[in-house]
């Protein structure tokens, strides 16, 4: 694993004000992406915040998360999957993949990435494999 903002420059600062990139369907959340038919994420740009109408529609069927990637506020220790120092499901995705993408993704998100500020750009070549659940268990509830 390469060390955090290795093959771009500086990563993100560690704060607060950093976003999840595996968040629910809710008014106000980033569209980040959408799940291709290969299973990986393509990234939207420029930045797309999402409404209530985008979220009744998105709702209808199967789970909004398992069509569409969000990002929303990092809440850190109000988060399921905090470990105490960071992020736990960038760190198990790490773990666990045995592939990443060659290219970083064109992702809007990354100067406020939770993600990319905890493990650079290792996090972000894995991103486009990781497929929100959209259960509560999966998401945390902030």
């Amino acid at each position: 694993m390469s060390s955090p903002g290795s093959a771009d420059g500086e990563r993100a600062a560690v704060g607060s004000s950093l976003a999840c990139p595996s968040f629910r369907c809710e008014p106000g959340a980033v569209l980040l992406g959408i799940v291709g038919r290969d299973q990986k994420v393509g990234y939207i740009r420029p930045e797309l915040r999402i409404d209530e109408s985008f979220v009744s529609r998105a709702s209808s069927g199967r789970s909004p998360e398992k069509r569409f990637r969000f990002a929303g506020p990092c809440v850190e220790g109000r988060c399921r999957q905090w470990t105490g120092e960071g992020c736990g499901v960038i760190k198990e995705v790490l773990a666990s993949s045995a592939s990443s993408c060659e290219r970083l993704p064109a992702c809007v998100l990354r100067p406020h990435c939770r993600w990319y500020a905890q493990e650079g750009t290792a996090a972000c070549r894995v991103c486009p494999l990781v497929l929100t659940d959209g259960t509560d268990e999966e998401l945390g509830s902030g």
